[in-house]
């Protein structure tokens, strides 16, 4: 302090710390005072200080009555347990101690009634219960007040219960307990969970009555009861929390221990605690479901509600509620500020919406029922209405806001004045101390007045209410606007800044404000902006009002005002029309025109002067607009409004027409101007000109003079308008009715678009466009039309672009709006010839995709997009329907299922839309027109059946006519396919005989030479479709698709049948036979033989639904037939499958060809299988004897299958003998025709050699053999020389009496040899007629094989020529390699038969060279030959290994290599498709057989490595490896089987049901999916077990990590434990045999752990390794580890077990071979080694060394360490045997 200043030198704020610091404990704080509003800016970012409040004083515990009544020793157990839980703090608890407390005791005694002892326990316990019920009731856990507000309603819905409950509250509770229940169950009925009020409400409802009661049942509020609930209202809504405090009231704070400190030690000595047993903290989300912040709100809430339903309970404010309404902490609840502005408090309702909500309810309840008693809370109740509504910003609060608001400040607009005049506590004390202070400081400084005029606060925050958009709501908002600004005093109003324009510009710019800030910018934009003009229009126009009446008492003020109010006007209303035109303010044109013209009204109404200048401002505003182009809209809508608003004859009126007129006037002048000028001037007009053409329409031409103007502008700039502004001219001719001022418009416009058009380009695109639409939208007038045709020619040239270019050109686009507004722009003629141009051009591009052109989808797209234009024009022109309409049909329905071999064509949109073309012309057509058009469609497709030069092939035909087109009613049989006279004739002019002669072989019946009476001549197809069907080939295949789908009409159409099964003959034929395509009548190379397989199937599948469905029980049909034909009558009368067998068998004896009989045996077999007895087997062998000499082939036929039913008529065993008994009579030179004929037919009707029938008697056979034999032994001079097929001929017939004659012994035996040995030496692998020789010799010499083993004389003849004819077939060329094109199914038969008898050739016949010679067996068409093939193979890998093994075992001069056959080497190299199953490829196909062929390739290469000596072996692995063929090949096979590649083991082929060791080759069956895969897997275990190191090898080098990873996981997954399985096995069983195991050396097996163990004895000492097999073996390496290393040092310790390693992994040998290796070095190492003469051991006890250290006398060794201990034992250096000195 300085001395002589009486002032202390502390600030101001020291001064009053101190002041309050030592105040009287009773005498309340000083008031802090508050800094002026400057100095309040200045001082901002100071922190505010807050009053004092005192804090409130905890209430006592209250008492237990459990423990204060004894009732803890009266109640129940289980209730005691309850009730105590309740008092428990755990929310959990004291929920579940409520639900408990309702279910077992207050519902059960509800349930029993009144008469149950329960209701004396409740009695009884209603102390205990009221004592928590307040506390349960305010419980900050909405389930715990549940809970209690509806168990404390169940209760008292007991009588008993209730009448203690109301005696308690009456007579015998305390004042605070009264206080307590009743506060806070009526807090419950307003509780802000709904539930809750609910339930506490219906309780209170039917309890407490504010009426005196009539019964004891009801408690009436008495006037200290009501006093009590009131004040605990009013004490919660201003304290809440501290009534929540009192109502749950804190236990003491236990007094801390005492720590004592030791005598001794002076350590702290810890206090015994109370253990609490096992206690987890709980959470606070689990104690309290809500925030203090949020517990106040709902609390206050709830008082506030309380508090209405008082106000609706009195009917005047007692002295204690008027007090507690004047209270400004009360109304704090409005403020959504943190701090109240208007008291040093902290806002009630900061943070809490629905408290400021309950407080608007509140004010409102109060102006509802009590308003004439609030005049003097007005000053507090006031501030706080007005500091809180124009700071709202929560959307639901001013939702309840509005209304008590307006209200509350319409009956009380003193509110504004009395808040301007309220000053708050800090601004009282503004000129104490700390002014005083700084004046004694600086006396200089002047003191500004503190009754200087401050603004109204509550002013300034409306104003900024204004700026902010009402806040964010100014569609609720601005409409109270007015309002609002009507009970706000003049002098707050109109107290503007001084520099401003006038009084009211603060007002209005703050209005301005919310544009300029954008406050507006909202999704409802155009609404908020139209509230917003509305309501600022209204407030101008109210406080125009309000200053004319506020100066009409004084002249000069009035002046004054009036100068005012029209600056007002000119601002405001500029400003508005500036704002609109502009679009920031976005209101719609005609709405902000409707509102200024109100406005001119209302102004017109109050002043006409004031109109006068408004009307001047607004005129000025419009003009300027009308040079503006993008204010034309505008300006025509507000000219529109204005004129249509104002009433006729008014001022208003006659001011609007002038100003249009002048507008238009002035418009039409600056477009003459434009219009004369070449060059593109100003838009404004034009854009001018068409708004008021909109707007007005046809009423702008009711002035002659305009209407005079318009017209001569238009008809003289046509053209012009129709470039700079199409849509003026368009409006024009829209809204002028005058029929020839527009069509002289019009015509003008075409001469003009026709001349200025050059003829290769394109008319203006914009402008002819907008006509186009225009006429489309009919936007212009009908009676529009071309006077000449101006446009025809221009057309047609874009027409003809239009077509040849692509979608969507301009040409395109333009032709089509054209054609479709022809009316207005073509002639007729024009038209029609335009129309057939672009018919006769779809039809053509239909046309050559039917004719299998490569044409693009997209040609169709032009064409069709103007035909689905003009389509309704076409409806009624027949002539162009004909010609479109058949090809629009194929188009919209055939062409989709047209598909090629890669992909199939897709549905364009552009056959989409032909389809609904098609669609609208058969809702529109007559039955007439849809029948002729039919007519059409179906001549159209029923050419394409036949004609092999289309596109399409009869099943897209089928099936499009699936799918029912719509229109199209077919009759398949006679609409689309030929009758059966034309297939009959069309099939008798093909070839009948057999592509090739080795056919015979499937067919015994085929005769060698084709037969005299075959009419056909055609062997070739003259032409094929893209499949390679003749023209009768696809009509069959798709009449056989046809019925095979409808099996109903193949049962009335067997006819067909007989078409079936010669397609099938010729396709069957050339499966047979690949190479002779050339041949086939109805196929050519181009066919597939999966196409010419489903052709057989199909036709099987449908001859044995409709054979088998067709027989009867009654079996007697048959002999009609055949009774019919031995008499020679017709078939008429007979039924529908008679009348086929009759046709049939007439069909084969007319001409007796090949095809016919074959078709007869297809025919006879299912029908004459089961219930065949031997009558009716006599008339058909009768039949067979009549048809002999004229059809004998038909003879065979029928002979042949009556044989093969084995019913064994008499006539046929007679038959038999005959002609076995003619052979004798059939001379030699006769024998290669009759004799040949002769043999046929006695081989046709031989029976089943399997069967039980004796074919011939033993003479009769014996008889056969000479008569053969005769003719082979004739004289060549004499007879013709003997043809080979007679030789050929006569081996069935030594194959059925082979089984006769074999216990007959004679020369025929050496005949039959003769022949068979010259027909095997003639057999050539060329010539396809040597297979049928061929083959019927490998049969004969089957069967002797297999009688030769049972009859010993046979085997005696037998084994004479036995050898020589094994040898001819095993070196027969049939099993040579030939090439590809002679590869057939003959000859995979013939092979069969070869493999068979030679998979039984002796040993010696098989040799290292077989190999080679017969590894392309395994690629053989036939599955059945590779079978054999591969046994075959397997067992001449056998002889060659065991070659190589003994010539590489005797090799010195490494002269022999071990090398895998080039041959093998070949097909294992084959590049296939190793993609198996995918695509949609056959499983069962030639990819199967191919696979099937390739891996037993591989596996007759392992094979190869059976039993090979170590060697071999590894001269084996290094071809492969230097050919790198395991890699190129070998891996991509098993990837692409297996599907390793395709993403990861989940694609991969799953072998967990498969055993992968095993696959039994002869068991594989084609057609399974899962054959390949297994099949392959299994090849690939043998390859892990015969060459794993180059397995390894690939995986280590591969670079694919997804791919390695999968094939390691799939590896250990599926093979590797069968690999360590088979090698432990192994190891086991060659540890013996192979002399591993043995009395130096053990070999053990550990199978739990894969390991194999070796020990190897030398002198009672072990030298011992381990080798343990990885679990994902032999992808890595096997470990080979030493255990016990005895006698060798470490260096070549180490060299031993890396040899055994490389022998494993580098050679791939096993473990055996390993082992093997271990043993013998071990034994080489000790071999020769002598005992050591001192210890007697060959290893050393001590180190284990061997003895290496010699005697140069004696040549002795010893070890080192014995002779070390000899030396020290026997004190010399000598040699322990010889006594000669070592050292």
């Amino acid at each position: 302090m300085v001395k002589g200043n009486p002032k202390s030198s502390a600030t101001s704020g020291t001064r009053k710390k101190h002041l309050k610091k030592h105040a009287p404990a009773d005498e309340p704080p000083p008031k802090e005072k508050r800094s002026k509003k400057g100095e309040r800016g200045q001082k901002k970012n100071a922190p505010r200080v807050k009053i004092y409040i005192p804090p409130v004083k905890p209430a006592p515990v209250q008492p237990d009555p459990l423990e204060t009544t004894g009732l803890a020793h009266s109640l129940p157990a289980d209730l005691l347990v309850i009730l105590r839980n309740i008092s428990k703090k755990a929310q959990v608890t004291k929920a579940r101690a409520l639900e408990e407390l309702q279910g077992a005791w207050v519902n059960q005694c509800l349930k029993e009634g009144r008469e149950s002892l329960l209701v004396y326990t409740l009695v009884e316990m209603l102390p205990v219960w009221l004592h928590h019920l307040s506390a349960l009731l305010v419980n900050s856990s909405r389930r715990v007040r549940l809970l209690a507000a509806s168990l404390h309603s169940s209760l008292l819905v007991i009588p008993p219960v209730r009448e203690q409950f109301i005696f308690f509250l009456r007579d015998a509770a305390s004042a605070s307990q009264v206080e307590n229940i009743l506060g806070t169950w009526c807090l419950a009925t307003h509780d802000v969970d709904r539930l809750v009020s609910s339930a506490a409400s219906k309780s209170w409802n039917e309890v407490i009555l504010t009426k005196e009661p009539g019964s004891t049942s009801h408690l009436f509020l008495t006037q200290d009861l009501f006093s009590s609930l009131d004040a605990f209202i009013q004490r919660t809504a201003l304290d809440p929390s501290g009534v929540f405090v009192s109502l749950n009231p804190l236990p003491p704070p236990v007094p801390p221990p005492i720590a004592t400190s030791s005598k001794k030690g002076g350590g702290k000595v810890s206090t015994p605690r109370k253990d609490d047993g096992d206690q987890t903290p709980r959470s606070k989300a689990d104690e309290q479901e809500e925030s203090d912040q949020d517990r106040n709100a709902r609390l206050r809430i709830a008082a506030l509600g309380a508090a209405r339903w008082v106000l609706g309970s009195i009917s005047s404010l007692s002295e204690g509620l008027q007090l507690f309404y004047a209270n400004p902490v009360l109304w704090s609840i409005l403020q959504p500020a943190e701090a109240c502005p208007w008291l040093d408090v902290e806002s009630c309702g900061f943070a809490q919406p629905n408290v400021r909500k309950a407080g608007w309810n509140l004010l409102q309840s109060l102006m509802t029922s009590h308003k004439a008693q609030l005049e003097p809370l007005v000053s507090n109740i006031g501030t706080a209405v007005l500091r809180s509504a124009w700071v709202e910003m929560d959307t639901m609060v001013q939702s309840t806001m509005w209304q008590p608001l307006l209200i509350f400040l319409k009956q009380f607009p003193q509110s504004w004045t009395l808040d301007e005049s309220r000053r708050d506590p800090e601004e009282d004390n503004e000129s104490g101390s700390d002014t005083e202070s700084d004046v004694e400081r600086n006396p200089k400084e002047p003191v500004a007045s503190s009754s200087a005029k401050q603004p109204s606060q509550a002013y300034q925050e409306f104003l900024q209410f204004l700026q902010l958009g009402c806040a964010g709501s100014p569609m609720q908002g601005y409409p109270i606007i007015v309002i609002v600004i009507s009970t706000i005093p003049p002098s707050i109003l109109m107290s503007s800044p001084s520099d401003s324009s006038h009084p009211l510009s603060q007002f209005f710019a703050s209005f301005w404000d919310a544009i300029d800030a954008r406050a507006l910018t909202s999704l409802h934009r155009v609404a908020a902006s139209s509230a917003f003009l509305s309501s600022l229009l209204e407030c101008i126009v109210f406080l125009i009002k309000r200053l004319r009446n506020s100066s009409a008492g004084a002249s000069d003020v009035s002046s004054s005002a009036g100068d005012v109010v029209e600056t007002i006007i000119r601002e405001q209303f500029t400003l508005i029309w500036e704002q609109v035109s502009s679009k920031k303010l976005k209101v719609e044109e005609r709405a902000a025109a409707r509102l200024l013209a109100q406005t001119l009204e209302s102004l017109f109404a109050t002043d006409p002067v004031l109109y006068e200048v408004s009307w001047d401002t607004l005129v000025v505003s419009i003009k300027s607009s009308t040079m503006k182009e993008d204010d034309a809209h505008l300006v025509s809508a507000a000219l529109k409004i204005l004129y249509d608003r104002f009433k006729e004859g008014t001022l208003l009126k006659g001011r609007a027409e002038a100003l249009l007129k002048e507008v238009l006037v002035a418009a039409l002048g600056r477009c003459e101007q434009v219009l004369a000028t070449p060059q593109e001037g100003e838009m404004a007009s034009f854009a001018l000109l068409l708004g008021l053409l909109d707007q007005f329409r046809e009423g702008l031409f009711d002035d002659d003079a305009i209407s005079a103007k318009l017209d001569s502008l238009l008809s003289q700039n046509a053209f012009r308008l129709l470039q700079l502004s199409p849509p003026l001219l368009l409006s024009y001719l829209l809204h002028r009715k005058n029929e020839t001022s527009c069509l002289a418009v019009w015509h003008s416009l075409l001469s003009s678009i026709a001349a200025r058009a050059d003829s290769d380009s394109l008319p203006d695109q914009r402008s002819i466009t907008s006509l186009l639409d225009a006429a489309q939208k009919g936007h212009l007038p009908k009676y529009l039309r071309p006077q000449a045709g101006e446009l025809d020619s221009l057309i047609g040239g874009i027409l003809e672009k239009a077509l040849a270019g692509p979608t969507g050109s301009e040409e395109a686009l333009l032709v089509r709006q054209i054609l479709v507004a022809s009316d207005y722009f073509l002639s007729r003629s024009a038209f029609n010839t335009f129309i057939q141009v672009i018919i006769a051009t779809f039809t053509s591009n239909v046309n050559y995709v039917i004719d299998g052109q490569d044409v693009h989808p997209s040609i169709f797209d032009v064409s069709i997009d103007i035909l689905k234009a003009v389509f309704a024009d076409l409806l009624g022109e027949t002539a162009l329907l004909r010609s479109l309409l058949p090809d629009l049909f194929n188009y919209s329905y055939l062409l989709p299922n047209i598909g090629t071999e890669e992909a199939e064509i897709e549905t364009t949109p552009s056959q989409v839309i032909a389809k609904g073309l098609w669609q609208e012309w058969l809702d529109r057509g007559s039955d007439e027109d849809k029948a002729e058009f039919a007519g059409l469609v179906k001549g159209k497709l029923s050419g394409m059946i036949g004609d092999t030069t289309v596109r399409p092939i009869p099943e897209d035909i089928l099936q499009m006519l699936d799918q029912n087109p719509p229109g199209l009613n077919v009759d398949l049989l006679q609409d689309i396919f030929p009758s059966a006279e034309q297939l009959d004739a069309t099939l008798d002019t093909l070839s009948p005989e057999v592509i090739d002669p080795s056919i015979e072989i499937f067919d015994p019946l085929i005769p060698p030479t084709p037969s005299p009476k075959s009419n056909g001549t055609l062997t070739t197809p003259s032409s094929t479709d893209r499949r390679g069907f003749s023209t009768y080939a696809r009509t069959v295949d798709a009449l056989l698709h046809a019925l095979r789908e409808d099996r109903h009409l193949a049962r009335r159409n067997l006819w067909a049948l007989r078409h079936f099964f010669a397609l099938s003959i010729y396709a069957q034929d050339l499966l047979r036979v690949p190479s002779a395509s050339s041949r086939s009548p109805v196929f050519d190379n181009k066919v597939t033989p999966a196409v010419l397989e489903d052709i057989v199937l199909k036709t099987k599948q449908l001859s044995v639904y409709l054979l088998g469905s067709a027989r009867t029980d009654d079996d007697s049909w048959r002999r009609g037939v055949v009774d019919r034909l031995l008499n020679e009558q017709d078939a008429k009368g007979l039924g529908e499958l008679q009348t086929y067998l009759f046709d049939t068998i007439d069909f084969a004896r007319k001409d007796d060809s090949t095809r016919d009989t074959r078709i007869l045996k297809m025919v006879l077999e299912p029908l004459v299988t089961t219930a065949f007895d031997v009558a009716e087997a006599d008339l058909w062998v009768q039949l067979a004897r009549k048809l002999e000499k004229f059809a004998p082939q038909t003879s065979m036929t029928i002979m042949s299958v009556i044989s093969a039913t084995g019913a064994e008529p008499p006539k046929l065993d007679r038959y038999r003998n005959e002609l076995a008994a003619g052979l004798l009579g059939v001379k030699p030179h006769k024998a290669n025709t009759d004799g040949l004929l002769t043999l046929r037919k006695l081989a046709a009707c031989a029976p089943d050699p399997k069967g039980t029938v004796e074919f011939l008697p033993t003479p009769r056979a014996v008889n056969v053999i000479k008569a053969c034999q005769s003719w082979v032994l004739a004289d060549d001079d004499e007879d013709e020389e003997l043809d080979e097929e007679v030789e050929s001929a006569m081996l069935p017939i030594f194959t059925h009496l082979a089984p006769i004659l074999q216990t007959v012994h004679g020369s025929h035996w050496a005949f039959i040899f003769d022949v068979l040995e010259a027909v095997l030496e003639r057999a050539s692998p060329e010539d396809e007629e040597g297979l049928v020789a061929l083959t019927r010799a490998l049969k004969l010499v089957a069967v002797l094989e297999d009688l030769a083993k049972t009859n010993k004389g046979l085997m005696a003849e037998w084994q004479e020529r036995r050898m020589g004819i094994l040898t001819t077939i095993r070196d027969l060329n049939v099993l040579g390699n030939l090439s590809g094109e002679l590869s057939s199914a003959p000859r995979s038969a013939c092979r069969e038969l070869v493999l068979e008898i030679v998979q039984h050739l002796p040993p010696s016949l098989i040799d290292q060279d077989t190999l080679p010679k017969m590894s392309h067996l395994i690629e053989d068409p036939s599955t059945t030959v590779q079978k054999m093939a591969y046994q075959l193979l397997k067992a001449a890998a056998q002889k060659r290994t065991e070659y190589f093994v003994i010539e590489a075992g005797v090799d010195t001069e490494a002269v022999v290599h071990a090398t895998l056959p080039p041959e093998l080497l070949e097909i294992i190299q084959r590049d296939l498709n190793f993609n198996y199953g995918q695509d949609g490829e056959d499983e069962g196909g030639e990819q199967a057989q191919n696979l099937f062929g390739y891996l037993l390739g591989w596996m007759v290469v392992f094979d190869l490595f059976q039993d090979a000596s170590f060697k071999v072996k590894s001269s084996y692995i290094e071809q492969l490896r230097n050919m790198n063929i395991v890699v190129d090949h070998f891996i991509p096979c098993l990837l692409g089987i297996l599907r390793l590649d395709q993403g990861g083991l989940l694609k991969a082929f799953k072998l967990n049901i498969w055993a992968v060791d095993r696959f039994f080759v002869d068991l594989y069956e084609p057609g399974n999916a899962h054959t390949i895969p297994v099949l392959a897997a299994h090849v690939y275990y043998r390859a892990l077990l015969t060459i794993p190191s180059l397995i390894h090898t690939w995986v280590l080098d591969c670079k694919d990590r997804q791919l390695t990873n999968t094939v390691t996981n799939y590896t250990s997954t599926y093979f590797s434990p069968v690999l360590i399985r088979a090698e432990l096995e192994h190891v086991r069983a060659h540890a013996i045999s192979d002399g591993l195991a043995d009395d130096n050396m053990t070999v053990k097996v550990a199978g739990a752990v894969n390991e194999v163990a070796a020990a190897y004895s030398v002198d009672e000492h072990q030298l011992e390794i381990k080798l343990r097999i990885p679990n994902d073996w032999p992808l890595h390496k096997i470990e080979v580890r030493d255990v016990k290393r005895i006698g060798v040092d470490e260096n070549r310790w180490r060299a031993w077990v890396l040899g055994v390693q490389q022998t494993i992994w580098a050679h791939n040998g096993r473990i055996v071979d390993g082992l093997g290796l271990f043993k013998k070095t071990v034994t080489l190492h000790f071999e020769g080694q002598v005992e050591c003469a001192i210890c007697y051991s060959i290893i050393s006890v001590m180190d284990g060394s061997l003895p290496k250290k010699p005697c140069k006398t004696c040549k002795n060794r010893f070890h080192a360490g014995c002779l070390y201990k000899w030396f020290n034992s026997s004190h010399s250096s000598s040699c322990p045997l010889c006594r000669s000195d070592i050292i």
